[in-house]
């Protein structure tokens, strides 16, 4: 089957942008190379591996369990693995969904379940599941919900241009939000438009189990290194100037990934605090979507807190939470 049929159909059935990348060179024990070819296949910007049967008629899903260790470990750095087939029965599909591995059969099944999507056969519409923890352009579209940067009624293109993404990947994300019954969903032909929660209070903490800390990466910086522009006040800094909390020593910032690369180059890591140096976090989505005053919106701040030990900290943000002006 050619490549283009897998792609088609993981873009159909997802709503995802999917790149088929090239066969990667490993040197395969010859047991393997008979059976598997690698490939990458990039989903929205991850990269997964793809592991492709050469003959279908002869595959295990127990064998299959066996080789998976070695082949991972052959080509690491991938963020997930999907097995791709032309074929496969339907008893050994139904194998490969008991023992959880994700495989791909063209215009017949799709499980998936870390990308949330799982499809029957090429007359079932893609049916989102429920995920443990949503996507960063989900939990952006959720935190537009909360701070009522996105009215009631708005359609999913529309949403798309608002927020910055595509609008398949937000077509995804309301689709993620629709799985956790976070939001109602409202269909009219082709269009879908969203409606939020009228108690937002309720709808937070509704979410809070599926929401992730923002934070990539945390680096130090000197701080005269780090131009204004960028210092978008986060974490412990952001937090004392909503509650009793006392300022951290060193000041911690916010800035999105795409921003911190035009500066990463230019700026030297310090390994440890010193005299004038500065934290800077490097969020999965832009801190300054829904900044107010000079700092992160409250909403990201409390996920990127909430794991904190520090008994302080959590009275803070207690504190926090208890001034936001939810109707």
């Amino acid at each position: 089957m050619h490549q283009n049929q897998y792609t088609e159909y993981l873009a159909e059935a997802t709503g995802l942008p999917v790149v088929w990348g090239e066969h990667l060179p490993v040197r395969l024990p010859q047991y393997l190379g008979q059976q598997y070819a690698i490939h990458t296949i990039t989903i929205a910007g991850r990269n997964y591996l793809g592991l492709l049967l050469k003959e279908p008629e002869q595959f295990r899903p127990a064998t299959f369990e066996k080789h998976l260790g070695r082949l991972l470990a052959l080509a690491p750095g991938f963020q997930g693995f999907c097995l791709m087939a032309d074929e496969l029965p339907r008893y050994v599909r139904q194998s490969l969904v008991k023992r959880q591995i994700p495989f791909v059969v063209p215009r017949s099944q799709l499980y998936w379940p870390e990308l949330g999507a799982v499809v029957q056969n090429q007359r079932t519409k893609a049916k989102m599941v429920a995920v443990t923890t949503v996507s960063p352009a989900t939990q952006v579209l959720l935190i537009a919900g909360l701070v009522g940067a996105v009215e009631d009624g708005v359609n999913v293109s529309l949403l798309a241009r608002r927020l910055g993404y595509t609008a398949m990947t937000m077509s995804r994300a309301v689709s993620e939000l629709e799985a956790s019954a976070l939001v109602n969903v409202l269909r009219r032909g082709r269009e879908r438009t969203l409606v939020f929660e009228n108690d937002r209070h309720a709808l937070w903490h509704a979410a809070l189990p599926h929401l992730r800390n923002p934070i990539r990466e945390t680096v130090r910086v000197k701080e005269r290194e780090l131009p204004a522009r960028y210092k978008l006040l986060a974490g412990e800094t952001a937090l004392a100037t909503m509650s009793m909390l006392a300022p951290p020593r060193e000041p911690v910032y916010a800035l999105g990934r795409d921003d911190w690369k035009l500066l990463d180059e230019q700026m030297e890591r310090i390994p440890v605090e010193d005299d004038g140096t500065c934290c800077v976090q490097i969020w999965r989505y832009d801190p300054g979507m829904f900044a107010t005053q000079g700092r992160v919106d409250c909403f990201s701040l409390y996920l990127s807190l909430m794991d904190e030990h520090d008994d302080r900290v959590q009275l803070a943000l207690d504190e926090m939470m208890e001034e936001v002006a939810w109707s």
